[in-house]
C-alpha cells in the first residue's frame, strides 16, 4: 500500500485498534491494549503497552500469540493486571514493570469478563462466567429453559450466569461474593476498599442486556449483599466517590430506557439511603457512547469516573461525537473533549486533564490528552504509518433540511470527477448514531471509487428524546425519508450520478436497506446485512425480542396489523433492487431467519438476490467477527456493488 487509493480488504490485517485507558497513581503514565488481526489463525493477538506521559514513550510489554486486553495498574505502579486468553479462556494475568514474561494469577472454571483491583491493590472483583454448566449440557444433550433470554449474541447459551469472585493476590485464595440466580456486571471498589458495588438483576425475568438493580456487599464483615435500589429502565456501571458518600451510575427509571429509545441519565445515590437523585434530568444527549465504528473495540459500557474536585465525567453522545461531559458540584456541565472526535474510555488527569482513547472520522482510535483549556494533544501513534499509507480520506460533514427539520450527515467522497457512484451507508440500532469515528469499510469503498453518504436520521440518538422516538411505530418511513433528503442534497450538488446509487447497511440498518428497496426505486443495488426483514417471528427468536414491544407498541398477539406494515417482507413483492443478504449462522440478534424468509420470499418471485451466510459469525461480525469472515464480508460488499453500479 504505497499510494492514496490502493486499500483492500486484506489490510484489515494490519490495522492497530487501540483500546483501554489506565492511568496510574500519578497520572504519569497510561496502560492500554493495542489489537491486530492475525490472518493465519484466524484470531486478534494484542498486546499490553505503557505510554509515559512525561517522556513521550511507549513501552510494549506483552507480545505474543495472545489477545490481551482490558489493564489496570497495581497500587505501587510496579506491575500491570490484565485479561489474556493465553491459557485458552479469558483469565487474569499480570507483568512486572521491571522485566520478566507474564504470568498467571489465580484462574477459574470457565472466563472471567471484567475486573476491578481493590484501592489498597490486595484484593480483585472478578465477573466469571463457570464452564461448569456447558459441561452439563453436552452431557446430558438438552437444556431446560425457564427464563425468557436464554442465550445471547456473541456469548451463546446462558448455562451459567456471570457472578461476582474475589480473589486475594496474597494468599491466592477466591471465594464466590454473589449466587446463581441472577447476571451481575461492573464491580466497583469504595475508595476505602470495605464494600463492592455491581449492577445485577435476579429473579426468572432478568435478561442480562437491561439490568435494573444496583447492588452493594460488604467484602470483610458480616452480613451479605443488599439491593440499593432498583430502576424500570436500566442500572449500569456504578462508581464510588473518594469520600465513600456517593454511588454514581447510568441508568433510566422509564421501561422503554432499557434499550435505547430515551437517555441515558446519569444518578447518584448515598449508600446508606438508597434514594437516587438525577444528575441529567433534562439534557438532550444520552451517557452512552453510541457512536458507531466498525474498528472500535468491544466492551461494556463504559462507567462514570469523579474527578478529584469532586465532579463527575461521563460519556455522553450528542450530535454525532461521544464525548466527555463534566458534571459539577452545582450540576453545571461542561464539555471536556472536542466536537470533532469520539471518545470510547477515558481517565482523569493531572491539572483537571482528560487522557482519553478516541477516534475521528480519518483516525482510527489513538490515545489522547485534552487539558483543562481545552488544548488537544495526541499521546500514540499506532494507527499513523497506515493511515499515511491508506490514503485515509476526510469525510465533509452536511447539514440536511429535511420535511421535519435539519439532520446531520457525512459525505466521504472518492477522487473520481463528479456525478460519481454513490453509497448510502444506514447505521443499526435503530437508536445508536453515525458521526465523527472511523469506519474502514466507508474508507475502502471511496479507495474503489465510490462516494459514500451516511445520515443521523429520525430514530437516531444523540438529538433529543423526541427525535429517537420519532419512528416508534412506524420504523420504516420516517428514517428512509430522512435518508432519501440526504441523497437528494448530493443529487442537488452536482456529486452523485442518480444512475449508479446503492443502498447499504446492518442490523436496524440492514432492515431499512431492505424497506427502502421495497419502496423506492432509486437504487441500483443493495445489501442488507444481519437485518431483521419480519418484525412477528424476530419478536418471538430474538435475544432481545421483548423491545420490540417498545418500538412497535405492543406484542405482536395485541397489535399484529402494525408488524406487518413495518415489516420488510411484508413488501417484497416491490423489490426490483438487486439484493445482496449477508448474516451469520450464530447471529441471535437477529437470528438468520430473518434473512431465509427474504431471501426465500424473493427467489419464489423471481428477484435477482443472493445469501450469503457465515458459519462461524454472529450480529458483530463486521466489527468483532473472524479476521478472514471479516475479509470476506468485504470483498463480498465491494464486489457486488462493483457488478451492479459499473
Amino acid at each position: 500500500m504505497t499510494a492514496r487509493g490502493l486499500l483492500t480488504p486484506e489490510h484489515l490485517y494490519t490495522l492497530p485498534v487501540v483500546s483501554g485507558c489506565a492511568l496510574d497513581g500519578e497520572a504519569r503514565r497510561v496502560a492500554y491494549a493495542c489489537t491486530i488481526p492475525d490472518e493465519s489463525a484466524n484470531a486478534y493477538r494484542g498486546s499490553i503497552r505503557v505510554y509515559d506521559l512525561d517522556a513521550n514513550r511507549t513501552t510494549v510489554l506483552t507480545r505474543g500469540n495472545a489477545r490481551d486486553l482490558s489493564p489496570a495498574w497495581s497500587a505501587d505502579g510496579s506491575r500491570i493486571l490484565f485479561l489474556s486468553d493465553r491459557s485458552g479462556s479469558l483469565q487474569l494475568w499480570a507483568i512486572d514493570l521491571g522485566g520478566g514474561e507474564a504470568y498467571a494469577l489465580p484462574s477459574f472454571d470457565g472466563h472471567v469478563t471484567d475486573f476491578a483491583v481493590s484501592p489498597d491493590r490486595r484484593l480483585i472483583a472478578a465477573v466469571v462466567v463457570s464452564a461448569q454448566g456447558k459441561r452439563d449440557v453436552d452431557a446430558r444433550g438438552w437444556r431446560r429453559i425457564a427464563r425468557q433470554r436464554y442465550r445471547a449474541d456473541g456469548i451463546g447459551y446462558n448455562d451459567s450466569l456471570p457472578q461476582l469472585w474475589l480473589i486475594d493476590l496474597v494468599d491466592g485464595s477466591s471465594r464466590a461474593l454473589t449466587d446463581a440466580s441472577g447476571f451481575v456486571a461492573a464491580p466497583a471498589w469504595s475508595s476505602d476498599g470495605a464494600w463492592l458495588a455491581y449492577a445485577a438483576e435476579k429473579g426468572d425475568e432478568a435478561d442480562g442486556i437491561a439490568l435494573h438493580e444496583l447492588w452493594i456487599a460488604p467484602v470483610h464483615g458480616q452480613g451479605g449483599p443488599r439491593k440499593l435500589l432498583s430502576l424500570r429502565g436500566a442500572v449500569q456501571t456504578p462508581a464510588w466517590s473518594a469520600d465513600g458518600e456517593r454511588i454514581a451510575f447510568l441508568g433510566n427509571d422509564d421501561p422503554r430506557g432499557a434499550y435505547g429509545l430515551l437517555n441515558q441519565r446519569l444518578f447518584a445515590v448515598a449508600p446508606d439511603v438508597g434514594e437516587p437523585i438525577c444528575l441529567t434530568p433534562n439534557e438532550e444527549w444520552t451517557c452512552a457512547d453510541l457512536t458507531v465504528s466498525d474498528t472500535a473495540a468491544a466492551g461494556a459500557p463504559f462507567a462514570p469516573r469523579f474527578t478529584p474536585d469532586g465532579s463527575i465525567a461521563v460519556l455522553g453522545t450528542q450530535s454525532g461525537a461521544t464525548r466527555v461531559f463534566v458534571v459539577g458540584a452545582d450540576l453545571r456541565i461542561r464539555t471536556a473533549t472536542p466536537s470533532a472526535m469520539s471518545v470510547s474510555m477515558f481517565a482523569p488527569g493531572r491539572a483537571g486533564s482528560f487522557v482519553c482513547c478516541a477516534a475521528t472520522a480519518s483516525v482510527p482510535p489513538e490515545l489522547y490528552e485534552v487539558s483543562a483549556s481545552g488544548a488537544l494533544r495526541r499521546l500514540t501513534t499506532e494507527t499513523k504509518a497506515w493511515c499515511e499509507a491508506a490514503g485515509v480520506r476526510e469525510p465533509a460533514r452536511l447539514s440536511v433540511e429535511t420535511a421535519q427539520g435539519t439532520i446531520d450527515a457525512w459525505h466521504l467522497a472518492c477522487d473520481a470527477p463528479a456525478p460519481r457512484p454513490c453509497i448510502l451507508q444506514i447505521h443499526g440500532g435503530p437508536h445508536f448514531a453515525y458521526g465523527e469515528s472511523f469506519f474502514f469499510e466507508f474508507q475502502l469503498l471511496a479507495a474503489r471509487g465510490y462516494d459514500v453518504l451516511y445520515c443521523n436520521p429520525r430514530g437516531s440518538q444523540g438529538y433529543g428524546e423526541a427525535f429517537s422516538s420519532a419512528i416508534i411505530g412506524k420504523w420504516g418511513g420516517p428514517a428512509l425519508a430522512d435518508c432519501i433528503a440526504s441523497l437528494d442534497a448530493l443529487v442537488i450538488q452536482g456529486a452523485t450520478d442518480e444512475r449508479r446509487v446503492g443502498v447499504a447497511g446492518g442490523s436496524y440498518g440492514g432492515y431499512l436497506t431492505a424497506w427502502t428497496i421495497a419502496h423506492s426505486k432509486r437504487f441500483a443495488a443493495a445489501v442488507a446485512m444481519r437485518s431483521a426483514t419480519n418484525l412477528e417471528s424476530l419478536w418471538g427468536t430474538s435475544e432481545v425480542g421483548r423491545f420490540l414491544n417498545i418500538e412497535m407498541g405492543g406484542s405482536p398477539a395485541q397489535i399484529s396489523e402494525i408488524y406487518r406494515r413495518n415489516s420488510p417482507l411484508t413488501y417484497a413483492a416491490e423489490v426490483t433492487t438487486p439484493l445482496l443478504l449477508i448474516h451469520g449462522e450464530r447471529d441471535y440478534r437477529c437470528p438468520i431467519e430473518q434473512a431465509e424468509q427474504f431471501f426465500t420470499a424473493l427467489v419464489q418471485q423471481g428477484k435477482q438476490v443472493e445469501l450469503m451466510r457465515f458459519t462461524e459469525a454472529d450480529h458483530g461480525l463486521s466489527r468483532t467477527g473472524p479476521p478472514r469472515q471479516r475479509v470476506a464480508r468485504l470483498h463480498a460488499i465491494v464486489d457486488w456493488f462493483d457488478r451492479h453500479l459499473a
